[in-house]
Order: structure tokens, then C-alpha cells, then sequence
């Protein structure tokens, strides 16, 4: 009897992938809706029949996209990885404030000690998030 192929494993949500997701949807939501408002004072005038609405449902289809290609690369799919680069910060910015002991007993991870599956994970979840709170954005 032929073997069937094992299925990839995809990993689970573990609590320290809290942190990552946050502040990918806190960054993404803040940008694009900095984005979509500047599209609406300044583009939308010019068109008939545009509001602000218009530009949240473009976000909502862009990270729709964006988590469908995540979740594809879940599966194992080859898929182009520009997701995880669009949104990083080239330099990390110096802590002005706070002492080093505050945090020593709580173990950080970032986003880059991720592994790529988990990445993926984090990707997939935050897009879906953002995409939520624009969802929201717009039928209001």
C-alpha cells in the first residue's frame, strides 16, 4: 500500500507571538490609515462619487491578499515574501527611558528570532486583524 505524504505541520500560537502581532497590527493599521486619510483629502475631492470609506476598502482587499499569501506559504507554497519586508524597520531606534532591570526577567522575542513558519503565523494573523479593523473603518 503506498505511503501518503505526510502533511506539513503547521506550528501553533504560542503566547510569546503575542507581542510581534501587536505591534505588526498597531504599525500597519496606524500607516495605512495615515495613507487612506491622505487619500481622502487629497485625491477623493478630485473624483466623483469617493469618500473615506473607499479607501479603507482598498486596505481590506490589500491585506486580504496579504494574508492569503501568508497562509499560503503555511501550506508550503513558494509564494514571494515581500510581506515581511514591507513593513520593517531598517534600524532599530535607541530606549531613551526605563532601566535595564525592569526587564530582565521577562524573555522578549522579536520578530526576527521567529522561526519562518512562525513568521508566516504572525503574518497571517496580524493581516487578518488589520483587515478586520479596517473592515470596521469603513462601514462606519
Amino acid at each position: 500500500m503506498p505511503q501518503k505524504p505526510q502533511k506539513k505541520k503547521r506550528p501553533p500560537f504560542e503566547k510569546y507571538m503575542i507581542r510581534p502581532v501587536v505591534y505588526q497590527v498597531f504599525t500597519r493599521f496606524l500607516v495605512c490609515l495615515c495613507l487612506a486619510l491622505l487619500w481622502n483629502r487629497f485625491i477623493a475631492p478630485r473624483v466623483a462619487a469617493a469618500n473615506a470609506s473607499w479607501g479603507f476598502a482598498f486596505f481590506v482587499v490589500f491585506f486580504a491578499a496579504m494574508a492569503w499569501l501568508a497562509y499560503l506559504r503555511l501550506d508550503g507554497v513558494s509564494v514571494p515574501k515581500f510581506d515581511r519586508r514591507l513593513f520593517r524597520r531598517k534600524k532599530t531606534p535607541e530606549r531613551a527611558f526605563g532601566d535595564m532591570i525592569d526587564y530582565v526577567d521577562e524573555p522578549v522575542v522579536t520578530y526576527e528570532e521567529l522561526s519562518d513558519e512562525e513568521k508566516d503565523l504572525t503574518l497571517l494573523i496580524s493581516n487578518l486583524i488589520t483587515m478586520l479593523l479596517f473592515i470596521a473603518a469603513s462601514l462606519l
